[in-house]
């Protein structure tokens, strides 16, 4: 039995060994693991797209950072991996192009567009709008929730591009998740996937009946396999928006099936006991209450229902507690007035002294508010890049970024030494990282020809000089090899 760590939920399960061109699927979340590592290299050109550096591993292959030669424009391309397509029929690669093409046709500017498509030396490939952002999925997996308005003014853009989809173009999104909701530099929030999500390359129609979408964010009619509409993609919006709100997914379980079931079965989960060191607004739990309604009737009758639902919620202004308009002139009464006897030139100095020193006090407790908010904020930009490494000691790219967002969070303030000195921490930690992790590719390479060569005992002792590696699939890698090495070793002896 082989041991594999699935890339989007952390868990590891076990299977026999398999070729590594195989896809497989994670039981814990049903996110696709990859066995080959093919990735392109700098310069690759791939059906008019120069690969300039991988941006990372999503649900269908890899993502690159590339430039289309004709237009010479950046494109982010999706590039599928053989395990994706392999053994399907023609059929299946013409729905593939047709999507793609549907896709192609909308416009809208929360929709991130598919440019191009094609096949090239086997390998089928997706160019869409290169967005330099993060995804909610990245987010979400630092363990600090989104305040409820500012996720609910991200659920506009989201709804507004869906309604635009379902509307104009009959077409549904079906695997909405944190994942596929992108926020770039400048705040502007993106759907990504947008007709192509609902593709199933490498699934039999059987499974596809079982698991068709993200089972965290899965629908109850989609989990049972149910004719389905927009009502489908509010319901997991919902359950998006819940887990960016919460800090942690509606429900859980650790067998895909289970998770499902809970979507069909299970009441609305209460907030404060899916994660009681949050408080939400009433207005916050009845809309994902009402958007998470296990039948389809029962949730908002359309996304503009929705969309009003959530502006009157957090957006709507104060009504003026006065009736009366500025025009409205007050009405005579019959009492005689006292004549106002006219202000002196003392009193004029006195009023104006006054507005000077309220000035003057508003000035030094503004300075003190936005000092406070400076320093608070330097602080959480610091524990959230702390938080981040404390869990994920091997992904330094983005480590590295957090700290350098602390950084410059922290300027000005008291806590720009700490970020400094963390940033340096965090830098030489890297360095001897990618060193450790150099030495042990190469024992491990050694090792490999070694025990290919029947020199088992060598190839022992090398791996047990870099097993206390801290890459964790390093070091699962490492485990494995010399639990493999060690029995072989001991089956001579008897």
């Amino acid at each position: 039995m082989e041991q594999y760590i699935c890339p989007h939920c952390n868990n590891t399960f076990s299977m026999e060994r398999q070729p590594s061109d195989t896809l497989l699927y994670c039981p814990h979340c049903n996110g696709t693991v990859f066995l080959e590592n093919d990735e392109l290299q700098t310069g690759a050109v791939l059906g008019g797209f120069e690969i300039i550096k991988l941006l990372g591993k999503g649900g269908m292959g890899n993502v690159y950072l590339a430039k289309q030669s004709s237009m010479q424009r950046l494109v982010a391309l999706k590039v599928l991996l053989k395990a994706m397509v392999g053994g399907s029929d023609k059929n299946i690669i013409e729905m593939f192009n047709k999507e793609i093409q549907l896709s192609g046709k909308l416009n809208h500017p929360n929709i991130i567009k598919a440019i191009d498509a094609g096949e090239d030396a086997q390998c089928y490939f997706m160019a869409i709008t290169y967005v330099e952002g993060e995804d909610f999925e990245k987010m979400v997996d630092r363990g600090i929730p989104v305040p409820e308005k500012e996720a609910f003014a991200v659920a506009l853009r989201i709804s507004d591009a869906l309604a635009y989809a379902w509307e104009k173009h009959g077409l549904l999104h079906k695997d909405i998740k944190p994942g596929n909701i992108m926020q770039d530099k400048k705040g502007e929030i993106f759907l990504m996937d947008m007709g192509i999500a609902q593709l199933n390359f490498g699934r039999s129609t059987e499974r596809e009946k079982e698991v068709l979408g993200s089972p965290f964010y899965m629908s109850p009619e989609q989990g049972q396999g149910l004719p389905l509409d927009w009502r489908t993609d509010m319901y997991s919006l919902g359950a998006t928006l819940y887990h960016m709100i919460v800090g942690v997914p509606p429900y859980d379980a650790k067998d895909v099936r289970k998770i499902i079931e809970k979507h069909i079965t299970d009441p609305f989960p209460d907030p404060s006991t899916r994660n009681p060191n949050i408080a939400l607004s009433k207005n916050t739990v009845s809309l994902l209450k009402k958007m998470m309604s296990k039948k389809t009737e029962n949730r908002y009758n359309s996304w503009k229902e929705f969309d009003s639902a959530v502006k009157n919620a957090f957006f709507s202004a104060p009504k003026s507690s006065s009736k009366k308009g500025f025009g409205t002139a007050p009405k005579k009464s019959g009492v005689k007035t006292t004549p106002v006897a006219k202000k002196s030139k003392i009193s004029d100095a006195v009023i104006f002294a006054n507005v000077i020193l309220v000035l003057a006090i508003a000035i030094v407790v503004a300075y003190f508010i936005y000092d406070h908010m400076k320093n608070k904020k330097a602080q959480e930009s610091i524990a959230r890049a702390d938080k981040y490494f404390s869990r994920n000691q091997a992904d330094f790219d983005e480590v590295l970024r957090l700290y350098s967002f602390a950084l410059e969070d922290s300027k000005g303030t008291k806590h720009y030494p700490m970020a400094c000195q963390k940033m340096e921490q965090a830098n030489a930690k890297a360095k001897n990282f990618i060193l450790k992790a150099k030495n042990f590719d190469e024992a491990y390479k050694k090792a490999t020809e070694l025990s290919s060569k029947r020199n088992n005992k060598e190839a022992l002792d090398t791996m047990m000089q870099v097993r206390d590696i801290e890459d964790p699939a390093r070091k699962q890698a490492a485990d494995a090899f010399i639990s493999q090495l060690q029995a072989v070793l001991n089956a001579k002896t008897k």
